[in-house]
């Protein structure tokens, strides 16, 4: 078995345990009331709102489409990281629109102590949780894996994580979600990505 196809099936287990534990996931908390795990996260709703809210804004649809439109100017300039680019903007728009129907599947109700702005969309799973993951994630694994100097690599891509991180913790300390959503967000994201790695050969390699 060679390393590509290696990686293509890992890619693919990954992405269909992902979807087997998000489809059972939100149909436990659908359609009941918060556990204990999804309250025990409620004192954080609250806590450090503007810099919670900082992060919350750079995965609403304007900053979203304005990374969008980097990464098209990347894939027209760039070829090496063409491939690249353009994957991370189809997995993004695709994941976008499916979250969106998938929340109104689930229609799990918002916590009741949200903080400043209230969303209309349902609460499983976090749209936010999910672009974490397939945006700062992803190009955060783009770049580690990049030909570009050490120092800018082990550099930007822990920086990258960090504020998927971040996006996640904002959606708590802002009293948006359940824990639970957050966890779902993030394998709904793990679905996109594993069968986008699956079927894209030019992401797993090396660019020059």
């Amino acid at each position: 078995m060679t390393a590509h196809v290696r990686l293509r099936t890992t890619a693919i287990v990954i992405a269909v345990v992902a979807a087997g534990a998000y489809a059972l996931l939100g149909l436990a908390v659908s359609h009941a009331g918060p556990s204990a795990f999804d309250r025990s996260a409620e004192w954080m709703a609250g806590e450090a709102v503007p810099v919670a809210w900082l992060f919350t804004e750079s995965c609403l649809w304007p900053v979203l489409v304005t990374l969008g439109v980097l990464a098209l100017l990347l894939a027209a300039f760039s070829p090496a990281w063409r491939a690249r680019a353009l994957f991370a903007v189809i997995v993004t728009v695709v994941a976008w629109q499916t979250s969106d129907v998938l929340k109104n599947l689930f229609r799990r109700p918002r916590p009741a102590y949200w903080v400043l702005h209230h969303e209309p969309s349902f609460s499983y799973s976090s749209g936010h949780a999910m672009f974490a993951t397939i945006v700062y994630g992803l190009w955060g694994y783009f770049i580690f894996r990049s030909s570009l100097p050490a120092s800018i690599r082990f550099t930007i891509a822990p920086l990258a994580l960090a504020w998927g991180l971040a996006v996640i913790w904002s959606r708590l300390a802002l009293g948006a979600h359940y824990p639970t959503d957050l966890i779902g967000g993030v394998l709904l994201g793990a679905v996109f990505l594993g069968f986008g790695f699956a079927f894209v050969r030019q992401v797993t390699e090396r660019p020059d």
